[in-house]
């Protein structure tokens, strides 16, 4: 501790001299949660979620025919065109698991896309923010156990965002 207040040549430590840092605080999480183009994008996915599932809904329907049919048919083929037959549904069920999997994992991406623009958009708002209010540091609420009102630039920063930023552009569905 020493070291820190005491300076060579009689000069007073560096902190002493040294302005308070000005600071706020922004509750990213609470943001992201009211955000208007986060919820544009939200209701976008789940529309597409929808639009699978009633496809896979579909090709499950089918899968199941197939293999009652293929039951009923089970006395009448031989071993060989049996054990062919049902290795191809098989197969086509687990190429229907691989397709829901990709369909889930490109929906995920697309959701972290969009919310990666969102995101990036607040940085703008907050650096803008900072930068009209003389700002050194803004600290994320998450990070902050206590602190008054006064610093909290959270809603201010939403309304921006949301007067910015109304639905977020995601490219077009690859399945």
């Amino acid at each position: 501790m020493a070291a820190v207040t005491a300076v060579s040549g009689g000069q007073p430590a560096l902190a002493q001299n040294a302005e308070a840092p000005m600071l706020a605080i922004i509750d990213v999480q609470k943001i992201l949660r009211e955000s208007v183009a986060v919820k544009s994008l939200t209701a976008k996915i789940e529309e597409q979620r929808t639009k699978y599932q009633d496809e896979l809904r579909a090709e499950e329907e089918s899968l199941r025919t197939a293999d009652q049919e293929l039951a009923r048919q089970r006395t009448i083929l031989s071993a060989e065109a049996y054990t062919q037959k049902r290795k191809d549904l098989e197969q086509q069920v687990a190429t229907l698991q691989r397709q829901v999997q990709e369909r889930k994992k490109g929906l995920d991406q697309l959701f972290g896309q969009g919310i990666s623009q969102v995101q990036n958009e607040l940085a703008n708002v907050a650096k803008e923010i900072a930068e009209e209010r003389g700002l050194d540091l803004i600290l994320s609420r998450a990070t902050v156990v206590i602190v008054k009102p006064k610093f909290d630039i959270s809603n201010e920063a939403l309304e921006r965002l949301n007067a910015r930023l109304t639905t977020v552009a995601l490219p077009a569905s690859q399945n």
